[in-house]
């Protein structure tokens, strides 16, 4: 994919190298450029290449979603376009709306769905209250440990003693949940501009915690079935 303007007015060129050749009904792009101009381009067979049948406006700074069709959706990939004599990363700061600067959206699947978050949270703000609502309720169903505390108050017949506990259990772990989170976005901050490696290390650590999980899982088994015999 390119924007080809040889001695011509700029357009879109696709070429497949391999694999399925999409047709032109089936191929769509839309730029967004940093003021947050939307542009959309149709494409037409020109035997060797697919042609966009718009042209594309100057400046070519903006994230281009490449939509191939397929059965009856779609699969959508972001890339970026920047002009060599300009920023790359200020482009991307106003493009993205998201920090980006640990590598962690190189993909462009993955960018394309960082950016669908972004267009359903642009312009909108987070309230103090609403912060505070979501630690409490995190506290709350389905949580195990807080159906557990009310169960047993509720043997007791101790409903204010359970409703208490559950409150005071929501409290704590809002206040968990807000610090970790605090230090967690300011560690990742840093670490990302101290190693340049950290963005792959982050997409990689995921499987490292599944494993883990899975080895306590099989340790708590062992040891529960050594219990019991």
């Amino acid at each position: 994919m390119e924007v080809f303007e040889n001695g011509v007015p700029p357009r879109w060129r696709i070429r497949t190298e391999r694999g399925h050749a999409w047709a032109a009904r089936d191929v769509t792009i839309a730029t967004e450029r940093p003021d947050g101009t939307r542009q959309s381009f149709a494409f037409v067979n020109r035997g060797d290449y697919l042609e966009s049948v718009q042209e594309i406006p100057e400046p070519h700074e903006f994230i281009a979603r490449v939509s191939l069709g397929h059965g009856n959706h779609t699969h959508d990939y972001d890339l970026d376009f920047v002009e060599h004599d300009h920023g790359h990363d200020h482009i991307h700061e106003e493009l993205r709306g998201l920090d980006v600067s640990t590598g962690g959206y190189q993909d462009a699947h993955e960018l394309a769905h960082a950016n669908d978050i972004r267009h359903k949270f642009a312009d909108r703000n987070v309230t103090t209250g609403q912060i505070i609502m979501f630690g409490l309720t995190g506290g709350l169903i389905p949580c195990p440990a807080a159906i557990t505390v009310l169960l047993l108050c509720l043997q007791l017949k101790e409903f204010t003693l359970g409703f208490a506990l559950v409150v005071c259990f929501s409290i704590g772990l809002a206040i968990t949940l807000v610090a970790v989170g605090s230090a967690a976005a300011l560690s990742v901050r840093h670490v990302s501009k101290r190693w340049s490696g950290f963005g792959a290390f982050a997409r990689k650590a995921p499987y490292f915690s599944s494993l883990l999980i899975i080895a306590v899982g099989i340790y708590v088994g062992i040891q529960g079935w050594v219990g019991l015999s």
